[in-house]
């Protein structure tokens, strides 16, 4: 029976071998070598923390706020304790095939409970972790740009006439994307669930900002304060079963305490406006940790969130280096 895959003959230099592939073959895994009975150990018997796949690219279906799904191309980890220290390893070819079973193109969070147990269960490993790296779209509204209207729009849907353009009431929208974790774990029987946002936005330094004033207003000299793309990494320990946090949630919560937020619509008068909305909100990276703990804390009282971390870091302008800042709520146990 001819093959679907093509094949190189060096049968006239190797004769006494088949180079032609049989796609028919299908022995019997009994029947196979496995290196995990009777193993080869090598180093310390210990036990290890974390075995596992990284990097597993998967089609998922994530649910929106909204209601309605979203498409998404997700990189996915899946790691188990190897617990026996006598033992060689785990089945690491059985990780990826779970999460395709599991959560490929329909991810919940019932999903993956199930591959956290599935891999506890079959591996004896007492501690299970599954995380999902994607990219999360959203929209975001221009600070001053609005919508065009046609010319017969009536006037109730009019904010203002330019140059003889009738422009909306609503401003304009554009697509920004979120760099997400999704986060399951499982320890001796019980779940833990993480979700991280990275929020980007600009910082102005405080001090830069009041030497470049007193340069112009003592001196006359043009100056300006440096301000930087920044980060800030909002991780949050929920429970799914009490109050699910959506990824808008918390993109909702960072442009409330820090609303400085990269702009993707960005004319003239939008940038003008990001300039003044830096200028009223100069921040350092303390700052910036603390408005986003303050926040995170309201959901912490709320019970909203159970625990929760935040790093931020700003892209020094003025500096070949970074400053960073570091704060957890503080749980027994918990994020560090």
């Amino acid at each position: 029976m001819s093959s679907k895959f093509r094949n190189n003959d060096y049968s006239t230099k190797i004769p006494h071998l088949d180079f032609k592939y049989d796609d028919e073959f299908y022995p019997d895994d009994n029947l196979l070598p496995d290196p995990q009975l009777n193993p080869c150990l090598f180093g310390a018997s210990v036990p290890l923390d974390k075995v596992g796949v990284t990097g597993v690219d998967l089609p998922m279906k994530f649910l929106r706020r909204d209601g309605t799904i979203q498409d998404l191309h997700v990189r996915a980890s899946l790691y188990g304790s190897l617990d026996n220290p006598h033992a060689k390893g785990l089945n690491l070819s059985r990780f990826p095939i779970v999460m395709h079973e599991e959560i490929a193109n329909h991810m919940s969070i019932d999903g993956l409970k199930n591959i956290l147990t599935r891999l506890s269960e079959k591996q004896q490993s007492k501690h299970a972790y599954c995380k999902l790296r994607f990219k999360y779209p959203w929209v975001q509204e221009a600070l001053r740009t609005r919508e065009e209207l046609p010319h017969d729009a009536p006037d109730s849907e009019v904010f203002m006439v330019v140059e003889g353009i009738k422009l909306s009431h609503r401003k304009m929208i554009g697509y920004i994307f979120y760099d997400c974790e999704l986060e399951g774990q499982l320890h001796d029987g019980h779940f833990k669930f993480y979700l991280t946002v990275d929020y980007l936005y600009s910082s102005t330094c405080p001090c830069s900002f009041e030497l470049a004033r007193q340069a112009t207003v003592k001196r006359g000299k043009a100056a300006n304060g440096h301000s930087q793309r920044s980060i800030a990494k909002l991780k949050v320990q929920f429970d799914p079963d009490k109050h699910l946090v959506w990824i808008e949630d918390l993109v909702e919560l960072a442009r409330q305490y820090v609303p400085t937020e990269v702009v993707v619509i960005c004319k003239r008068r939008d940038e003008q406006a990001f300039a003044e909305l830096n200028g009223s909100n100069l921040i350092f990276t303390e700052d910036a940790s603390r408005l986003f703990y303050q926040g995170l804390d309201t959901w912490f009282v709320q019970e909203k969130v159970l625990d929760f971390s935040i790093v931020t870091e700003h892209f020094e302008s003025l500096h070949p280096w970074s400053a960073t800042a570091v704060v957890v709520k503080g749980m027994p146990g918990g994020l560090r």
